[in-house]
């Protein structure tokens, strides 16, 4: 059966829910491998010092593991969104070794993707051609740009409450405890520095913001393109360049579409018929 853009849709859902899930797992065993590192300052028993060696060792071939289903699905994530623009743009299929290629590397099964699809996931209405790839484009650049920013912000809220609450529990404690305990203490605040670097907290909340401001700058260059009839060497220069921005971003945080679907399908129909009035 050939996969039409609706169904590659459907993958492409079906793969960014499970890359996404699977991304909340790795920054929760992440942080789980922390704690034994946290806990080793204070305990000074070999035997216990031995089993959490023993549970960080574990804990790390669980991460490794997942890890690589991760970036599986997230691989796959992205093929199909690529596939899904190009065939509905076109309104063309991919040849038979494409589509088996296609097949392949996704990681969700029929059944999930036949669930996540939407046949009016874009809301275009030009004829296949470069005019239809740049609108399609244009509004996945809006989407994108929107969920990229409200992620970097709850990341940003959530960096800054370990901060505080480092912060306060060190001011706290550290004023009534001995010198010992105060270094036992700092020892343990270093330990979750570490795992907010090992998982790359800062790192996603400046990429979040940076995915967010390159593709808010890419939508303007479509909605210039198609004042201009979209000649389609251009359009697909420009969607070369939404590829790379969207790949090097990190998924949204989860529940972030769900949490703002109305308000954004709100404002992208706003912006049509604003576009169709003044055309």
């Amino acid at each position: 059966m050939s996969l039409s853009p609706s169904k590659l849709v459907g993958y492409q859902l079906a793969e960014f829910d499970k890359s996404s899930r699977l991304r909340v797992w790795l920054f929760f065993l992440q942080l789980l491998l922390a704690v034994p590192a946290a806990l080793s300052v204070v305990i000074v028993d070999e035997t216990w010092l031995y089993a959490l060696a023993i549970a960080g060792g574990i804990g790390l071939v669980v991460w490794w593991l997942i890890s690589i289903q991760y970036e599986k699905s997230r691989s796959a994530a992205q093929t199909a969104r690529r596939a899904s623009l190009l065939s509905g743009a076109f309104a063309e299929t991919f040849s038979a070794f494409e589509l088996s290629e296609l097949r392949q590397r996704f990681t969700v099964t029929e059944e999930q993707a036949v669930a996540k699809e939407n046949p009016d996931y874009y809301a275009t209405k030009n004829a296949p051609g470069a005019s239809r790839l740049a609108e399609m484009l244009e509004e996945s650049a809006f989407f994108t740009s929107e969920l990229q920013d409200f992620s970097g912000r709850v990341m940003g809220v959530i960096l800054a409450a370990f901060i505080v609450i480092a912060g306060v529990i060190g001011l706290s404690v550290g004023i009534n405890l001995d010198r010992s305990a105060s270094m036992t203490f700092v020892r343990i605040i270093l330990s979750v520095f570490v795992f907010i670097m090992s998982s790359d907290m800062l790192g996603a909340f400046f990429k979040h913001l940076a995915a967010a401001a390159q593709t808010k700058a890419i939508r303007g260059r479509l909605a210039t393109l198609q004042q201009r009839s979209a000649p389609l060497m251009d359009v697909l220069l420009v969607m070369t360049d939404y590829n790379a921005a969207v790949e090097a971003a990190p998924e949204s945080v989860p529940f972030a579409f769900n949490l703002r679907e109305r308000k954004l399908n709100a404002r992208w129909a706003e912006y049509l018929a604003d576009k169709a009035a003044s055309d």
